[in-house]
């Protein structure tokens, strides 16, 4: 299996670069006739999709697909601005919705010569699945099928609002600083929440924690992930009940997928964009027992089976339905 880091240059901000992973088996990544693109979340960098042990790009692969994920620019081993090298609070939120799918564009661009393909699929996870969604309503023709795993949508919740942003962030954007950190420690509390008190041990295997954080810490200077705070002001917009994109403009074939215990991706804001697709073939299914990071845990082959059903069966009148 070949693995290339490639560096695809951006046609919305001239000189910086997104960092794209190509894995493929055979000759090249057109061999393969079909291509799919993972987009990650808020706080990682595309390499969360190729953990080893547990890694859906190489999984894809194995299904006949050239793999590929990218890092958002502000992200892992893309082009990252100068603000982020400096204190937080000097500058203002950077990397928005509109920014990272520009960057799925030239992504998918690349992806269409290089795999020598008309549509490639595409899987967006958590945050991935507002900026995937809004490429998807705005670019269809360049998308065969596409994933929304672990969907962040449109659910008015006040409480997690306040948590995400604060009282002056919410009032403020600048006042939440250009970047966070985010420690080994508080990333295991933050993946711990949704096992409500269980064995972590029950749910993900022994050291996946630790090769997770260590591969996301690969391009950071310290043992922390600098993560652009712009996704912030995004996610805010859907926790107060706004869609960043009109999911009733998406007609391609589109599966929703959560975990069932996810506290992020919450069950009524999943059902909510499966009511709102525009497409007549759409799922929507949940893995029993599976948090927001259901891709490094336990029942990760599970979601990764699940996924691919969807990706290669074929489409009917049928599949306009849940799992």
């Amino acid at each position: 299996m070949a693995t290339t880091d490639l560096h695809v240059d951006s046609r919305l901000a001239p000189g910086e670069r997104i960092r794209l992973r190509e894995r493929h088996a055979g000759a090249s990544p057109a061999a393969a006739g079909r291509a799919v693109l993972f987009v990650h979340g808020a706080t990682y960098p595309g390499a969360m999709f190729d953990v080893p042990g547990t890694s859906w790009l190489a999984h894809a692969v194995a299904d006949g697909y050239a793999a590929y994920a990218l890092d958002v620019r502000g992200y892992g081993g893309s082009t990252r601005p100068a603000a982020m090298d400096g204190p937080p609070e000097r500058a203002a939120p950077f990397a928005r919705a509109d920014a990272a799918i520009a960057d799925i564009a030239d992504c998918i661009a690349t992806i269409r010569e290089r795999a020598d393909v008309d549509t490639v699929d595409v899987v967006g996870w958590s945050w991935g699945t507002m900026t995937c969604g809004g490429y998807a309503a705005t670019r269809p023709d360049t998308i065969g099928r596409l994933v929304l795993f672990a969907p962040v949508f449109r659910h008015r919740d006040p409480s997690r609002l306040q948590a995400l942003v604060g009282r002056r962030g919410a009032g403020d954007p600048e006042a939440l600083g250009a970047y966070r950190t985010v420690t080994m420690a508080q990333a295991a509390a933050r993946w711990d929440a949704d096992f409500d008190g269980d064995d972590p041990a029950r749910w993900r295997a022994p050291g996946v924690l630790e090769r997770w954080f260590d591969l996301m810490c690969a391009d950071e200077p310290a043992e922390a992930v600098r993560a652009p705070n712009g996704v912030l002001l995004d996610l805010a917009e859907a926790l107060d009940g706004r869609a960043l994109y009109d999911a009733g403009a998406i007609d391609r074939p589109t599966l929703v997928v959560r975990g069932s215990a996810d506290a992020t991706a919450v069950r009524a804001d999943a059902l909510g964009l499966y009511d709102a697709l525009g497409s007549a073939h759409r799922q929507y299914a949940e893995i029993a027992d599976g948090g927001h990071f259901l891709l490094l845990e336990r029942r990760a082959p599970a979601l990764f089976e699940t996924v691919s059903r969807f990706l290669r069966g074929p489409l009917d009148d049928s599949d306009a339905g849940r799992l």
